[in-house]
């Protein structure tokens, strides 16, 4: 080619042949233009390539939806128990105040007067050998 003298009507010759090529568009393009021109051939065989993945997708929905009503059993079940913890703590206090008031020695000396035992009124003696 570099000992060749190219005339101008070959120059043009060979312009034209490159714009005659067309460019092949790319698979990503090719794609886009069906997505644009809503041109979607969905055929026999392109449905049952695509089943796997539509199962695939169906068991992630069902895991999904059935950790959403654990997480939600185990949310109603913590606050039942928070309330029962609650109550329980209150009714813990309730007795504990009860019982301090019940072993004060003036209550149980009213108590005791009933079935006819005295207090001693005199300190008890420490007996040694």
């Amino acid at each position: 080619m570099a000992n060749r003298i190219i005339t101008d009507k070959e120059d043009e010759q060979e312009e034209l042949v490159q714009e005659e090529k067309p460019k092949e568009a790319s698979k990503l393009t090719s794609a886009m233009q069906k997505m644009a021109d809503f041109d979607f051939n969905i055929s026999k065989e392109w449905m049952t390539r695509q089943i796997p993945f539509a199962l695939f997708i169906i068991i992630l929905l069902l895991i999904h939806i059935y950790n959403v009503h654990t997480t939600e059993r185990i949310i109603r079940k913590t606050d039942t128990l928070n309330k029962e913890i609650k109550e329980l703590r209150s009714e813990y206090i309730t007795i504990l105040s009860e019982l301090m008031s019940e072993s004060k020695q003036s209550t149980v000396a009213k108590k005791l007067d009933t079935l006819g035992i005295k207090e001693l009124i005199s300190p008890p003696i420490k007996i040694t050998y």
